[in-house]
């Protein structure tokens, strides 16, 4: 069993508490943003305590998850909830677009059906796009308009609907060069497509019966994915054919982030896992090591991010404040 890199954490007041979803924290520069029932909550880290505020919102819904984005030099944060899809400028003080999902996938709808949105991730190409899953397993692919380049008064459309999934996506990730799309569904299904060629299907990973909640892209397009049943897999960038398989936790993971070489995972088994995934010679397959296991008494862990190599953040399911983490 490995020991813990940190020191008892700094709790950090963030006034509002955070929801029980997955990955529910998330990161660019010195700001973060995390779900709160129906609200979402933007924090600036550069002040002390950390200054928050909720982001503006007509008509509130459940928000199932929330991310920072990056379209080439233009950041978004954008909102993945019950009602759709509200794209906000960096400094969550200005909504830019609103996407109602159910005039995306009206047609669609059978009686019964929950309509809602979750996952989100950018997708870096010459023409940068966001990609964002719904209950229905489509995967709506979203752009700038034409007419709207400049950051300012950006407007954003769906320009393309990608199926293949059966049932409601659970979470997708893009790799940093933007080659290659991963998504996850409730079924355990992780489908991989090339953004390069019209976000085809180039991999089926198939279905274990329990769905991958988080998934991040290591170096070399390595893929990490972590289960419903506390599993963590990695799996190989040419075939993804399953690599390494860990026992990482003992309950479901809840959240993913990595940093070079580092991956760090979080669970509602209250314990937070360093990994580091690298190779021992060059060319060489990497193996999976537990660096660091830290346990969070009392925390039902949601969402986790690398402030740097060996400092974190973490946020916890009816906190209002979030963790800092920094080593001994």
């Amino acid at each position: 069993m490995a020991t813990s890199w940190f020191v008892d954490p700094e709790l950090k007041p963030t006034a509002f508490t955070a929801s029980y979803v997955c990955n529910n924290l998330s990161k660019h520069g010195e700001t973060m943003a995390y779900a709160s029932v129906d609200d979402v909550v933007y924090v600036d880290t550069t002040h002390t305590p950390y200054r928050t505020h909720k982001l503006p919102c007509a008509e509130k819904s459940a928000v199932h998850q929330v991310r920072f984005c990056t379209l080439k030099n233009l950041v978004v944060i954008v909102v993945a909830s019950d009602n759709g899809i509200q794209i906000y400028d960096s400094t969550g003080e200005e909504t830019l677009s609103e996407i109602a999902l159910k005039d995306i996938v009206g047609g669609d709808v059978e009686a019964g059906d929950y309509l809602y949105c979750q996952g989100i991730c950018s997708v870096h190409m010459k023409e940068p796009r966001l990609v964002v899953g719904t209950s229905l397993g489509k995967l709506l692919v979203i752009g700038k308009e034409e007419e709207a380049k400049s950051g300012e008064g950006s407007r954003f459309e769906v320009c393309k609907t990608l199926t293949e999934h059966d049932e409601a996506i659970c979470c997708v990730e893009s790799s940093l060069d933007g080659t290659l799309l991963a998504s996850s569904d409730m079924s355990g299904a992780i489908l991989i497509r090339n953004p390069g060629d019209g976000f085809e299907v180039t991999h089926r990973i198939v279905s274990t019966g329990y769905p991958a909640t988080s998934m991040t892209f290591m170096a070399e397009n390595w893929l990490v994915a972590g289960f419903l049943t506390g599993c963590l897999r990695l799996y190989n960038p040419e075939s993804f054919h399953l690599h390494a398989e860990v026992a990482a936790h003992t309950r479901a993971i809840t959240a993913l982030d990595a940093h070079n070489e580092f991956a760090v995972s979080v669970s509602e088994d209250t314990f937070m896992n360093i990994w580091e995934i690298s190779s021992s010679k060059p060319g060489a397959a990497p193996r999976v090591k537990l660096v660091s296991s830290q346990p969070v008494p009392n925390d039902l862990l949601t969402g986790v991010v690398f402030v740097s190599t060996n400092n974190l953040l973490t946020a916890a399911y009816d906190s209002a404040h979030l963790k800092f983490w920094s080593p001994e």
